[in-house]
C-alpha cells in the first residue's frame, strides 16, 4: 500500500506528459504501436521511450496493450481526448505541469506553512497564470470542467426560485450566471469580477439568447472593497477556498451588508469532515493544494460556521452536491441560525 502511494506521483507525471502529447486523442480511432504513433500520427516523442511510458500506462489501465505492442483506447483514455464531454485532458496537464512544479515547494510549505508559488515559479500564482497563457488555458480549462460539474450539481440541489436578483462573485466569465439565468426565466443576475476578467466575458462566455441578455448585468470591482448592491442571493463559487480567514471574512462582511433583508450568501465550496474521521480523500489533498498555492484552505463545517459568524451570518443550509471534492451549498443568512 505505502509503495501504491509513493508511485502515484510517478503516474501522475507520466499521465500529464503523456496526454500534454495528445496519445489518447492519437489513439482514439485503434489501436497503434509506439513507432507508429510517432511516424504515422505525429506524435513528438522518442518511440522507444514513448513505448516504455505506455507500457506503464496499460497496466495502470489507461490504455491497452496487445501481444504486439499495440496500444489501443479505454474507457480512461477517452475521457482524457479533447473533445470528450467532461474531459479530463487539462486538469492531467494542469496536475503534471504548474501544479507539480509547486509542489516541489512541500518541504518548505511544511516547514512555513506559506504559498510556495513564487518560490517554485517565480511570481505569485494568478500573476504567473497572467504571464504564462499555456498555464493560464490549462488552469482555465480546469477551472471550467470543476465549475460545470459544480454548477449543474448546484442547480438540481438548490432552489433559487423567487430569487429576484442573484450577484454572483469572482464570477469568471459566467459560467453559472448563465446556467441559472437560463433555468429561471425571472431572475436577474450580475456577473461580478475584476475589471480584466470582466472585460473578456462576453467574448469567452457570448449569450445568445435575448431573453438571457436582457436580464444580465456585468460589473466590474474588487470584492475586498465592496460587491455590487441589493442582491437577493450573493454567490460565492469556489472562491473563498483561495483565500485565508481574514479575507474571506472581508469578503461576507461586504456581502452582508449589501444583502437585501432576508437574502442570502450561498458559497459552494468542499467541507472537509471533522477530526476523527479519516475519509475524503480528494478534499484533504485539495486543502494541501491550496496551502501550496495560495493562502488558501479547505474547511470543516465548524470553520465555515465560525467564518460565517465573524461576518454577522450564520449558516442556514448546508447541501452537498455530487462531485469529487465533497463540495457544498452552504447558505448564510445575516442573523441567528434557524434550521441549520
Amino acid at each position: 500500500m505505502l509503495l501504491e502511494m509513493l508511485f502515484g506521483a510517478w503516474t501522475a507525471k507520466i499521465l500529464a506528459e503523456v496526454v500534454r502529447l495528445d496519445v489518447p486523442d492519437a489513439l482514439a480511432h485503434g489501436a497503434l504501436t509506439a513507432d507508429e504513433l510517432v511516424h504515422r500520427a505525429g506524435i513528438k516523442a522518442n518511440p522507444q521511450a514513448l513505448h516504455r511510458a505506455l507500457r506503464a500506462c496499460a497496466a495502470l489501465g489507461v490504455v491497452s496493450e496487445d501481444s504486439a505492442g499495440r496500444f489501443g483506447p479505454t474507457r480512461l483514455s477517452h475521457v482524457l481526448t479533447r473533445d470528450a464531454p467532461a474531459t479530463l485532458k487539462r486538469l492531467v496537464e494542469y496536475s503534471g505541469g504548474t501544479l507539480w512544479k509547486v509542489w516541489t515547494g512541500l518541504p518548505e510549505g511544511l516547514a512555513t506553512a506559506e504559498p510556495q508559488a513564487r518560490a517554485q515559479l517565480g511570481l505569485e500564482f494568478f500573476e504567473y497564470l497572467a504571464a504564462n497563457p499555456r498555464a493560464m488555458e490549462e488552469f482555465g480549462d480546469t477551472s471550467k470542467a470543476h465549475g460545470a460539474v459544480a454548477t449543474k450539481g448546484v442547480l438540481e440541489r438548490y432552489d433559487f426560485g423567487g430569487v429576484r436578483r442573484l450577484v454572483d462573485v469572482g464570477a469568471g466569465f459566467g459560467v453559472f450566471t448563465l446556467a441559472a439565468l437560463e433555468r429561471y426565466p425571472e431572475l436577474h443576475a450580475v456577473v461580478f469580477d475584476l475589471p480584466e476578467v470582466v472585460a473578456k466575458a462576453p467574448v469567452q462566455l457570448p449569450v445568445t439568447d435575448p431573453a438571457v441578455a436582457a436580464r444580465l448585468r456585468y460589473v466590474s470591482g474588487d470584492m475586498f472593497e465592496d460587491v455590487p448592491p441589493s442582491g437577493d442571493v450573493y454567490v460565492l463559487k469556489l472562491i473563498l477556498h483561495d483565500w485565508d480567514d481574514a479575507s474571506c471574512i472581508a469578503v461576507l462582511r461586504n456581502v452582508a451588508a449589501r444583502l437585501e433583508p432576508g437574502g442570502r450568501v450561498i458559497a459552494i465550496d468542499a467541507v472537509l469532515p471533522p477530526l476523527g474521521d479519516v475519509s475524503d480523500v480528494p478534499s484533504k489533498l485539495l486543502d494541501v493544494n491550496m496551502m501550496l498555492l495560495l493562502p488558501g484552505k479547505e474547511r470543516t463545517r465548524a470553520e465555515w460556521e465560525s467564518l460565517y459568524f465573524n461576518a454577522g451570518l450564520a449558516i442556514t443550509a448546508m447541501i452537498p452536491i455530487p462531485d469529487a471534492f465533497n463540495t457544498f451549498v452552504i447558505e448564510g443568512r445575516v442573523g441567528d441560525a434557524k434550521g441549520a
